[in-house]
């Protein structure tokens, strides 16, 4: 079960690419810059992402509400500044979010099935 809520997510290679950015930008000195995908994404939508194209064990189905009350508010800021100030364009959320359980699985050196149920208990709890 996935809460139904939403979530912004940052790729570490964005972020390492604005840090280098702002190193090298005077128009960035002195200033804060968002690192984030554009718009918060759905946990359903998540993990629907993953079924489809990483395992198909996850589960897709909404958590009860009243199970959720540790979800924190949505961060809603924009992260236009950014893409402005260094002509940047945030990695996908489908990529950032399939990259990242590739990636996983990879370092785990486990199978892929076992990584799904590790990826799903991270990402909405059991399957």
């Amino acid at each position: 079960m996935v809460p139904k809520a939403t979530i912004n997510l940052s790729d570490v290679r964005d972020i390492a690419k604005n840090y280098v950015l702002a190193l090298e930008n005077k128009n960035a000195n002195g200033k804060r810059f968002i690192v984030a995908t554009e718009k918060a994404q759905k946990f359903k939508k998540m993990a629907q992402i993953l079924k489809s194209n990483v395992c198909n064990k996850v589960s897709s189905s909404l958590a009860p509400n009243f199970l959720l009350n540790f979800i924190g508010k949505t961060y809603n800021d924009s992260v236009s500044s950014t893409m402005t100030t260094f002509k940047w364009k945030p990695i996908s959320f489908e990529k950032t979010l399939l990259d990242t359980a590739r990636f996983v699985a990879r370092i785990n050196k486990k199978p892929q099935h076992l990584v799904c149920e590790y990826i799903t208990v991270s990402v909405g709890g059991p399957i």
